[in-house]
């Protein structure tokens, strides 16, 4: 932010948005779809959704952005600024460290890891060119104690939040966070699907969805990190009902209804006091999930060759 801080605040303001704007289109216009037609459909999707970001001046599409990128590039074996890119979105907001698990599909992981290990150490000590270095720790150390006392706060449009205000459970974050991780991990156990490049971007998919539905801080700007992930999802692979029905739910409740197109009583009423905007990305990825458990090599073999990718 230092180069911004220094300008005009409308300039400032202005030309940060445009940088979230470029990296997202860029990086989901560099997907490796079969066609141009479908990478006009899939950020066709996701646009009222990057202006609805844009509006609030974030930082969500640019973290979407950078992990798309990133998983770019690790696909072309450009590991350096891949890695590079991945953790640099932790340095924003912190749950962009998941992507950083698409390097366990990529040979000489141990390069990998060294890669991950510097890029942290650099960006980490990187602000001190304008903040003295005590000033440096202690300012890690409040952002630490805030994350820490962050977790009590709310449960936002989160999975824990569907939970709580459907069911009216309560100190449910660490039951979510445990169910959350497990899910997390569990297509990475088809190690024999890792060379299939449709099942990465699958994987890319999953993430993208999962650090936003498990975060219990995610409001309405956050979902352009989910709905890319299932723009991603469904425009790589055969059309099918159930999936078109997700897509459309996930258009309605998580994309329009933060906006002035969607009824104010219905959103102040049902929307946000139920946690509806996450719900169509929540099954989204369980329905994901119970793809990765279903999937073979020969089925995925038969989809990358019909459809999606080259």
């Amino acid at each position: 932010m230092a180069p911004l801080a220094y300008l005009p605040d409308v300039l400032g303001l202005i030309l940060w948005n445009l940088i979230n704007a470029f990296v997202f289109l860029y990086a989901m216009w560099n997907l490796s779809f079969k066609n141009d037609k479908l990478k006009i459909w899939t950020v066709g999707f996701v646009l009222l959704a990057l202006i609805t970001s844009m509006q609030n001046s974030q930082s969500n599409a640019l973290i979407a952005g950078l992990m798309i990128l990133g998983f770019s590039l690790a696909e072309k074996q450009k590991m350096i600024p891949a890695v590079l890119l991945i953790t640099f979105t932790f340095f924003v907001k912190i749950f962009g460290i998941a992507g950083l698990a698409i390097f366990i599909f990529y040979p000489k992981k141990w390069k990998s890891a060294l890669y991950i290990l510097f890029s942290f150490l650099v960006l980490a000590i990187l602000p001190i060119i304008l903040v003295p270095f005590q000033q440096l720790l202690e300012l890690y150390n409040s952002w630490i104690a805030m994350l820490q006392a962050d977790h009590s706060v709310s449960y936002g449009y989160s999975v824990a939040g569907i939970i709580s205000s459907w069911f009216g459970l309560v100190n449910v974050k660490n039951w979510v966070l445990i169910f959350g991780i497990i899910g997390f991990f569990i297509p990475f156990l088809k190690v024999k699907l890792y060379d299939n490049p449709l099942f990465r971007l699958w994987i890319l998919a999953y993430i993208l969805i999962w650090v936003v539905i498990f975060n219990h801080k995610a409001e309405s700007p956050t979902f352009i990190i989910a709905v890319s992930g299932v723009a991603i999802w469904y425009f790589s692979q055969k059309r099918k009902t159930i999936n078109l029905i997700l897509l459309i739910l996930t258009f309605i409740f998580t994309i329009l209804s933060p906006t002035d197109l969607f009824p104010a009583v219905i959103r102040e009423e049902f929307i946000q006091p139920y946690s509806l905007m996450a719900l169509p990305c929540l099954l989204v990825w369980l329905k994901l999930l119970i793809d990765f458990l279903r999937l073979s090599e020969g089925l995925l073999r038969r989809i990358l060759h019909k459809f999606s990718l080259i």
